[in-house]
């Protein structure tokens, strides 16, 4: 059977109310305890209970103690607690209510770290790719740079072989040009054959002795076969 406190609480109350107040104390002689109240002995009937046999003095200690005063104040105490269980039970209710919040805020907030980690995961992953690419082109565009360079090397000595070329080429050019420029002056074939010797062959032949001498003045070669 469950006693209703607050039922029992009041019920104790009312009947504490309407009893003896005062202070209650004991009475006793041969084989008899009593409990009276301090306010009742000038008017004779102050004996509230008369306790006799084995349990006399128990009996007497319990309902001593179970005064108004005694009474009334544990009433008090039950209705504070009471009260205060009361305020206790409606923050738990509250906080419950709060703590359920606050764990579907905190779930909700797992779920989004989750979704942060692996979106960092996707993009240290995108990146490590970019990475990888970045690395690849950077040895493709070493390697163009190199093959671009030898290349522009190749092309600096085959300009540096035209310009000589070309320069032998002015030089023969100029060459040419002097020596098709060039003239010789041939001596008089009648001043040869007009002196004391007039001999048409003697002359022939000391003319062309004076071109050899004319010509190789003028530094050109001649070879007679």
């Amino acid at each position: 059977m469950t006693t209703d406190i607050t039922e029992l609480a009041q019920s104790l109350k009312a009947a504490a109310e309407k009893a003896s107040n005062g202070d209650w104390v004991k009475e006793s002689g041969d084989g008899w305890e009593a409990c009276c109240s301090a306010n009742d002995q000038a008017n004779g009937g102050f004996i509230i209970a008369h306790f006799v046999g084995p349990d006399a003095a128990e009996n007497r200690e319990f309902v001593q103690a179970a005064n108004p005063a005694n009474v009334l104040a544990l009433v008090e105490a039950l209705e504070y607690y009471k009260s205060r269980e009361e305020r206790v039970t409606s923050l738990v209710r509250d906080n419950s209510k709060s703590w359920d919040e606050l764990y579907r805020q905190v779930e909700a907030k797992g779920k989004r770290n989750v979704e942060l980690v692996e979106a960092l995961e996707s993009e240290k992953r995108i990146c490590a790719t970019w990475r990888k690419t970045a690395e690849a082109n950077s040895e493709k565009l070493e390697k163009a740079q190199q093959q671009m360079t030898e290349s522009e090397n190749r092309v600096r000595k085959q300009n540096r072989h035209i310009c000589e070329l070309f320069d032998d080429n002015t030089a023969l050019r100029q060459r040419i040009a002097g020596l098709e420029a060039r003239t010789v002056k041939l001596p008089d074939l009648r001043q040869i054959v007009s002196g004391d010797r007039y001999v048409w062959s003697d002359g022939v032949y000391n003319y062309s002795q004076d071109v050899k001498v004319a010509l190789a003045a003028a530094g050109i070669k001649v070879e007679i076969e």
